[in-house]
């Protein structure tokens, strides 16, 4: 509802098959602002993984917002010259640059690598463009910034470590990656138990039963029904099949004649 409000899935749907992470990100993040932000989505941000050592305090100051309603905070792909994020969420301590994919990679990248170079340029990779913005937002201010990749979990942590290594991220913003398949976890083990009104919870059940759908459910059990597993126990197995074959033939071979072994 919210990407076809703001505009990027067209009245008619006729481009919804390439704009299924918009869809995505409306459907998921506006169904989250119904909900006080402090029972679920607190939780969820707090599960970022952070890549730079000694900067895990960001998620301190994610965990001590202490917000209900949230939709003055909540921005859906905010225009920037440098680009678009596709969730902006400004708070009075921190502002939150939310990046999200499905099945697409990067919009843009172009090989710079500040890691192997004295001087530090300016690259066109999106999670950088996207710093730069961020940086922007708090310039002049005492917030502090937190760029979040969110992706399916096989392709979530090596795009977001090599921006990382790459040193192309701005030094003022915290970078980290948080998988949809830690997001289904949060929701599933988590939130779901948390005290929530019957209508939280089924909003809550409806992005479970959406993100399942998307196929970003962890692989869990083999469902194999054997309930007596024991941990001491091992299982060897012995054998060896020999088969002999013997062709000694007396008889004389004509062509176009067939021979029948038994």
């Amino acid at each position: 509802m919210i990407a076809e409000i703001e505009g990027k899935i067209s009245s008619t749907g006729s481009n919804l098959s390439e704009r299924l992470e918009d869809k995505l990100t409306g459907d998921f993040f506006g169904s989250l602002r119904y909900i006080p932000f402090n029972k679920v989505t607190k939780s969820i941000l707090s599960k970022t993984k952070i890549l730079k050592e000694n900067y895990t305090q960001i998620l301190d100051m994610v965990n001590k917002l202490d917000i209900d309603y949230w939709d003055n905070n909540i921005e859906f792909w905010p225009y920037d010259s440098l680009g678009e994020l596709d969730v902006l969420l400004d708070f009075e301590e921190i502002v939150i640059g939310i990046e999200v994919k499905l099945y697409s990679g990067l919009s843009s990248d172009d090989g710079v690598d500040n890691s192997v170079y004295d001087y530090v340029a300016e690259s066109s990779h999106q999670l950088s463009r996207e710093s730069r913005i961020l940086n922007k937002k708090i310039m002049g201010t005492k917030k502090s910034a937190f760029l979040i990749f969110i992706a399916p979990e096989y392709n979530c942590y090596p795009i977001c470590k090599e921006a990382y290594e790459r040193n192309i991220i701005e030094d003022s913003v915290v970078i980290g990656y948080l998988p949809w398949e830690e997001i289904l976890g949060v929701l599933e083990n988590e939130v779901i138990s948390e005290e929530l009104s019957k209508y939280e919870k089924l909003i809550i059940q409806d992005l479970i039963e959406l993100l399942k759908r998307k196929g970003l459910e962890r692989f869990r059990s083999f469902n194999i029904e054997c309930p007596n597993i024991d941990a001491d126990l091992y299982f060897e197995f012995k054998g060896k099949e020999t088969i002999d074959i013997d062709f000694t033939f007396n008889h004389r071979v004509i062509t176009e004649g067939y021979y029948e072994f038994k």
